[in-house]
């Protein structure tokens, strides 16, 4: 093989080598994620909002899952409960960029709340759950009933 093509050959390869560490850098940067907005409504009548007052035995906060794999749960956004939560608050919401991974995942939406013994417990993650279809870059609502 002369030098003009081991050239050549060395340099598509490392041109290659560059290109995907480049698009796997653009990927993990967040640079393509979606815009997902979850919105979501709370009954606070059984068991009302953390506060000075109540610091046990209350709802601390909501966790906003990607529970596609079931064995691998994965917290994508941590909500504080909205000011003045009392009785069924509706328009709970969160708005966050999420992605890779893309295609059709399973959103849901815990409530945890903090034990007498000062521990959270989270809710069912599978009572408020959406599927919704993520492709790079798109703006997506997602509602909890």
């Amino acid at each position: 093989m002369n030098s003009t093509v081991r050239s050549f050959s060395r340099t598509g390869i490392i041109t290659a080598v560059v290109l995907c560490i480049v698009g796997w850098a653009i990927l993990r940067s967040g640079l393509l994620a979606a815009t997902l907005t979850a919105t979501w409504s709370y009954d606070y009548s059984l068991s009302p909002p953390c506060s000075a007052a109540q610091p046990v035995d209350c709802i601390d906060h909501f966790e906003v899952l990607d529970i596609t794999n079931q064995e691998k749960q994965r917290v994508i956004e941590i909500v504080q409960n909205p000011p003045a939560s009392t009785g069924k608050t509706e328009g709970i919401a969160a708005r966050f960029k999420y992605g890779p991974p893309y295609g059709e995942l399973t959103i849901s939406v815990v409530a945890l709340k903090r034990q007498k013994d000062g521990t959270l417990i989270g809710s069912n993650p599978y009572a408020a759950r959406a599927t919704v279809r993520l492709r790079p870059g798109v703006k997506s609502s997602v509602l909890f009933f």
